[in-house]
């Protein structure tokens, strides 16, 4: 049973600690949508997006609205000008509204499958808006070995946070002495979720 407590312990500590720089990100960042009025400042001045080019450009559009063939579409007309990363797009009419994540310096799209015109911005710089997206960033199927390991540090850091409860709610039971405080915060803490779900 020592070992058990010994290594209950130890992984307990050693995930708060690989856990704390992703715990800062996303507090840090939920903390700024929480209170977006007073960041303001620290956002990129208007435009927020700034051209970078306009061209000509003709590709024969997919009959409907197949999502498969839209981002067979998207991924060749993103190839043929040189732009990359794990991108999202949606169809409005003749229109196709394309945007490129990336961490410092999103692009957006625009073509139009009418007249054959494509114009490409990028998002001007701003810290506040890099930490932002790191907290918004998710999702496997975007292609690349870097997409794909950021997806899966993200389902780490999931998988990583259940285990470090588990531990710590055991490491918890064996301290006697502080058993009723304890249940005293974890039922404040369920007591405050369901008023909130109830009234919110």
């Amino acid at each position: 049973m020592k070992n058990w407590n010994l290594l209950f312990r130890r992984t307990h500590v050693y995930l708060g600690l690989l856990l704390i720089p992703w715990m800062l990100v996303y507090a840090a960042s939920t903390f700024v949508f929480n209170h977006a009025e007073h960041f303001q400042s620290l956002r990129a001045a208007d435009p927020q997006w700034l051209p970078l080019w306009e061209k000509d450009y003709t590709l024969a559009a997919p009959a409907g609205n197949d999502p498969a063939a839209l981002r067979d579409l998207t991924r060749r007309l993103l190839t043929d000008h040189g732009v990359s990363g794990a991108f999202a797009v949606r169809r409005q009419g003749e229109r196709l509204n394309i945007n490129v994540a990336n961490f410092w310096f999103p692009k957006r799209l625009n073509y139009d499958l009418g007249t054959g015109k494509l114009r490409a911005e990028q998002k001007r710089f701003a810290l506040l808006d890099v930490l932002i997206r790191l907290h918004e960033r998710t999702g496997y199927g975007q292609g690349g070995f870097l997409n794909n390991l950021w997806a899966f540090a993200v389902d780490a850091f999931c998988v990583s946070t259940l285990v470090w409860i588990a531990t710590g709610l055991y490491l918890w039971w064996k301290l006697a002495v502080t058993r009723r405080w304890g249940f005293l915060a974890i039922g404040s803490g369920f007591t405050t979720i369901v008023t909130l779900l109830l009234t919110v």
